[in-house]
């Protein structure tokens, strides 16, 4: 009987030690495809692609600012600005004229030159007196009418002809575009469009699939004139036509 106990223990104990190897085995096993699947997960997600999405979109300046500046030379300061009163006048009885309210017009400031400013008496004594004083001036006109102001400010030869002197720095109507923010959200959505789309194609040239989004970079909104031929014509603020134009940039993982 005591031989058969010991039998029976023994083999009790030899049950205990392989269930206690088994869990060993098990967790060893657990624990190494842990760390083989988490070194593929990581090995994964070291796998990306960065593209970038275009999106563009042709607008209209919806606004319009024209300044028309005059400049007057004389020797006499109160005939000179009589002359400038009048040739202001002259400008904006053609602009009303022409179509354009008189809310729409208001007068820049004026600037005077003494062109003999530091010059000691005897030295103005030698100089003539006549082109002493210069008058710097003009008329800004803000509309949203930007067809109107256009095609009104290549007339102004017109008052040229009344004896106006425009000034040299004329520089024509600036069109402004105040919309972006209509557009914004579309352009956005157009621009990641794109890009994914270049993500999935990178990825199926490279036999994977796109992921998820690690990053996205959504780029800054640019203004450019639309039809640029020249120097000029590529100054955005001088074209009414304009094209607006965002790039996001995404890195995705590759699975």
């Amino acid at each position: 009987m005591k031989l058969f106990e010991k039998i029976k223990f023994a083999k009790s104990k030899i049950r205990v030690g392989v269930l206690m190897i088994a869990i060993v085995l098990a967790g060893g096993f657990a624990l190494g495809g842990y760390f083989i699947g988490n070194g593929v997960y990581q090995s994964m997600a070291k796998r990306t692609v960065t593209v970038k999405g275009l999106a563009e979109q042709d607008v209209v300046a919806d606004m319009a600012i024209w300044n028309i500046k005059i400049s007057r030379v004389g020797g006499d300061l109160t005939a000179l600005q009589s002359g400038v009163d009048s040739d202001l006048n002259k400008i904006k009885s053609f602009l009303k004229t022409a179509g354009f309210s008189t809310e729409e017009i208001q007068n820049l400031r004026i600037q005077v030159r003494d062109k003999f400013a530091g010059y000691s008496d005897a030295e103005l004594k030698s100089q003539k007196n006549e082109g002493r004083y210069v008058i710097e001036t003009g008329v800004m006109v803000r509309s949203n009418n930007v067809n109107l102001i256009d095609s009104v400010s290549r007339r102004l030869g017109e008052l040229v002809r009344q004896g106006i002197t425009i000034t040299e720095d004329y520089s024509g109507p600036i069109y402004i575009f105040n919309g972006l923010n209509d557009i914004k959200i579309s352009m956005i959505e157009q621009a990641t469009k794109n890009a994914t789309d270049a993500g999935r194609q990178f990825a199926k040239d490279a036999n994977a699939r796109l992921g998820k989004i690690q990053s996205a970079n959504q780029g800054i909104f640019s203004i450019e004139s639309r039809d640029p031929i020249d120097q000029w014509s590529n100054n955005e603020k001088q074209s009414i036509n304009k094209k607006v134009r965002v790039v996001s940039t995404i890195t995705f993982y590759l699975r």
